[in-house]
């Protein structure tokens, strides 16, 4: 027999979750409960670590030997016990006491959520500032903090492992897809039957509908019930879409009149697989008893998602565990343009519309993407990151989109899931779009405007809620004049536009990057200042060298320099053989980026002049008038980048302006 081991915090958790995989899986499996408390003395053997949250995760992983698979639980309300909150008046005041603030809110987003959004939740947490003396406290499980003063307390209970969770546990530990199904059967049968108590006890019916509706069309399948007269009694929302009727099309019809021709209640439970507008669907039937009430719960889904439901999960629960995004703190810095960046990259999170980051490699385009994702309300969906220079153009349209069974020759077994898909609510970020192929360019211009996308052999479109952010070290306006990229398609990813800051360009945080770097790859060392780690030579060096790989290249420096240190102070020689044959920094010209922009169109288009630099500005979004080029014109002649003759044809650069764009790229 498998072993699952739960490792939680406090025992009346743990003990609760333990005894909801006990009775969902009729005890097909060991499960044991470790405390973090007693992780030191306890047997850690086992098949599976199921961590009640990411904080005991953090916390408790290092006990475990890293092999062992483990799993993140999603938890939510147990429904059977908020029979008390819901008869609670419309607008009375309670306190929402946890253990931390975080729980505690996500407690009340949860109720939110179910539909219990007619009252007025205060959270109260140990070391909270502020707790109103009100009467009620409900508690999720926490009883012995909730403040004496109040009263009148409703325990909710322990939140239970949601459908999701409890779906991969048994995936993981090797369960037969038909005691999946059973299980999921067995979850949702449980729904149902709460229901019916819910519908009994509460004062407002209009509210008990919408709390039961709100239950009902979060599970990801159609669910219908059946009475004893065989007539649709309830639907959700996902059965009204898979048969394209509305609610008030299915009431009170028997089940033969949607599933055409087919006798489902020949058993009292039964399996078959139906053909429905040209797509196979799952049908799963079972008589439920109440009391002395015998109905049927029909449950419909696609057969390609349930193929692909697991390896989808699976991939999905494993970046969850894996993977921690970076928040705007993550991106390091003291300059001032790169705090105006952030700040305007912090109001564009909370938006939905796309955005494109240009910057060179090694500027952290991805971490920025990531911060914007972790700002906005998707932060709790996908963070999706791809690269298209990473994919061949043959299979690019295959890896995003998907495809069917059969789509192509090699094509996998049941299809396959595209990246917009597993993306779906979250955000999907796209880097290298400069090396897009055009016929890529005009489907994904198609899923910016339609919001669907379709996979590769298949007829039907998909519908998809996600927010696109792409990323290039690359010009695009040069790649759309070569004819390279599609004009209509960067207008369109060009909503919100950010650009990352090279390292040369804010010397202020060489400084500031190299010390907090060496604070990580000399921490054994006790070197507290730049200056015992290097001579004056070597940081002068360092501070004007032009970092061609910016941050990337100077973390690499630091490692390397970790390797070599032997406790005496590094010299301009100890640098890396690359860095010293660059020719000397101190004879470099250094650009603004008005100045590097003017040189570059210079360049592009000799014998250019002022007016045709303004136009150009304007369509760039560079924000520069022809009184300002006129400035950066004298500039760029004053470093003798620019040919000092008057000219009858406009601006001309320089052999030394050429030799200083030559750097740059």
């Amino acid at each position: 027999m498998k072993k699952l081991i739960v490792v939680s915090k406090g025992k009346n958790t743990g003990d609760a979750i333990v005894d909801q995989v006990n009775w969902l899986t009729e005890e097909r499996f060991l499960v044991e409960l470790v405390l973090i408390s007693n992780l030191a003395n306890a047997n850690l053997k086992c098949d599976l670590i199921l961590y009640t949250s990411e904080r005991i995760a953090d916390f408790a992983s290092e006990h475990f030997d890293e092999n062992i698979p483990s799993l993140i639980a999603s938890r939510v309300i147990d429904y059977k016990k908020i029979e008390k909150l819901i008869s609670l008046p419309i607008g009375t005041d309670i306190l929402l006491v946890n253990d931390d603030e975080s729980t505690a809110t996500m407690v009340i987003e949860q109720l939110t959520k179910l539909g219990i959004d007619y009252i007025n939740y205060y959270p109260v947490y140990p070391g909270s500032p502020n707790c109103p003396k009100l009467s009620i406290a409900v508690t999720a499980g926490e009883i012995a903090i909730v403040p004496k003063f109040a009263s009148n307390i409703i325990d909710i209970g322990v939140r239970l492992l949601d459908i999701r969770t409890i779906h991969e546990l048994v995936s993981m530990l090797g369960a037969e897809k038909k005691t999946k199904v059973w299980l999921e059967i067995r979850y949702i049968k449980d729904i149902v039957k709460m229901s019916r108590s819910i519908d009994e006890k509460r004062r407002d019916a209009q509210k008990s509908e919408k709390l039961l509706e709100t239950i009902l069309n979060n599970v990801d399948v159609g669910m219908a019930y059946i009475d004893s007269s065989k007539k649709i009694v309830r639907v959700n929302s996902k059965f009204e879409a898979i048969f394209c009727k509305k609610k008030k099309d299915l009431i009170r019809k028997e089940l033969e009149e949607v599933i055409d021709s087919v006798d489902i209640f020949s058993k009292e439970y039964k399996s078959l697989i139906i053909r429905q507008d040209k797509k196979e669907l799952l049908i799963e039937i079972e008589q439920i008893e109440f009391q002395d009430d015998l109905g049927y719960l029909v449950i419909a889904k696609y057969v390609n998602k349930v193929l692909g439901h697991d390896s989808v999960l699976r991939r999905n629960y494993k970046k969850k565990i894996t993977r921690k995004l970076h928040t705007f703190s993550d991106y390091l810095t003291v300059n001032s343009d790169v705090d105006d960046m952030i700040k305007r990259a912090e109001k564009f999170s909370k938006t939905d519309a796309t955005m494109i980051i240009q910057g060179e490699s090694g500027t952290g385009k991805e971490i920025l993407a990531q911060a914007v994702h972790m700002n906005s309300y998707r932060k709790k969906n996908e963070f999706v990151p791809v690269n298209i220079a990473a994919i061949t153009p043959n299979l690019l349209e295959s890896e995003l989109f998907g495809y069917e069974e059969g789509a192509f020759t090699g094509s996998r077994k049941g299809g396959k899931v595209g990246i917009f898909e597993i993306a779906n609510g979250g955000t999907i970020f796209i880097d290298e779009i400069g090396d897009a192929p055009l016929d890529f360019q005009v489907k994904l211009l198609r899923v910016l405007q339609e919001k669907r996308i379709r996979r590769v052999g298949a007829i039907e479109e998909i519908p998809i809620n996600v927010r696109v952010i792409v990323a290039t070290n690359k010009n695009l306006i040069n790649l759309i004049d070569k004819g390279e990229f599609r004009e209509d398609l960067f207008f369109r990813l060009n909503t919100l536009p950010i650009k990352t800051v090279p390292l040369r360009r804010r010397k202020d945080d060489v400084i500031y990057l190299l010390m907090y770097f060496m604070g990580i790859y000399f921490s054994e060392n006790s070197i507290k200042s730049l200056g015992e780690l290097f001579d004056d030579e070597a940081r002068e060096f360092l501070v004007n060298y032009r970092w061609r790989g910016n941050v990337r290249e100077l973390i690499n420096l630091l490692e390397y320099l970790s390797f070599i240190y032997e406790g005496e102070t590094l010299g301009k020689s100890n640098l890396p053989y690359y860095m010293l044959e660059d020719e000397n920094v101190k004879e470099r010209t250094i650009l603004d980026i008005h100045e590097l922009w003017v040189l570059e169109e210079i360049e592009k288009n000799e014998g250019i002049g002022r007016s045709v630099l303004a136009e150009l500005a304007i369509k760039q979004g560079i924000g520069l008038g022809e009184g300002k080029i006129r400035g950066v014109i004298k500039k760029l002649k004053d470093k003798k980048l620019m040919d000092n003759k008057e000219r009858k044809r406009g601006c001309v650069i320089s052999e030394r302006g050429k030799r200083t764009l030559e750097d740059y790229k």
